[in-house]
């Protein structure tokens, strides 16, 4: 009788394991998001990334989010190239958060993965520095739709959660769009 517990026991942990998000994809997907905040962060860029930025991002991100934002990073420099004085940029503000000045902080909330598919809830803290007059400090959550590449989790887009502060549209890749279709 004791074996056929301990059988069960191990059959019901393979099944488990089989059917959902293995402890080791939790711990990609956590590396993913880790690695996209704290690279962007460090560089603290608002708008659209450059080529440089884009460089240090590219591997937590997926394909298709790498290709819009390069698109539009093109589309920037092409519309600052053709400006005959100085023009204010595409994207104001932080492009990667709800907020207009960006994440000091981040912490990984919370997973849900579907097969090759995950939602992700991180939690996204702004803590003015000392050159921000009047500025508070701001806590909300945002989230990160990931998708699996080549056995590998990526950022495929960013649902703008927040408190509505955002001024962005609801989804990084249609404010990506937006700026590719209205100046290309």
């Amino acid at each position: 009788m004791r074996i056929l517990t301990c059988l069960a026991a191990l059959s019901a942990a393979m099944f488990a394991t089989g059917c959902g998000e293995t402890p080791n994809g939790n711990r990609q997907q956590e590396q993913v998001i880790n690695g996209f905040y704290q690279q962007h962060i460090k560089n603290h860029s608002n708008g659209i990334p450059g080529p440089d930025e884009l460089k240090q991002i590219q591997p937590y991100l997926s394909q298709t989010l790498f290709a819009l934002l390069s698109k539009a990073s093109d589309v920037e420099a092409r519309y600052h190239a053709a400006a005959e004085t100085p023009v204010p940029p595409l994207v104001d503000g932080d492009l990667f958060s709800s907020l207009f000045e960006g994440a000091t902080s981040f912490s990984l909330d919370s997973c849900e993965s579907e097969e090759n598919r995950a939602t992700c809830l991180v939690r996204l803290r702004h803590t003015p520095t000392a050159d921000e007059k009047n500025g508070s400090d701001e806590r909300w959550t945002d989230k990160l739709l990931l998708i699996k590449e080549n056995q590998q989790w990526r950022i495929d887009d960013i649902e703008f959660v927040g408190n509505d502060q955002s001024a962005q549209h609801e989804y990084l890749t249609d404010t990506l769009n937006s700026v590719i279709n209205d100046y290309q």
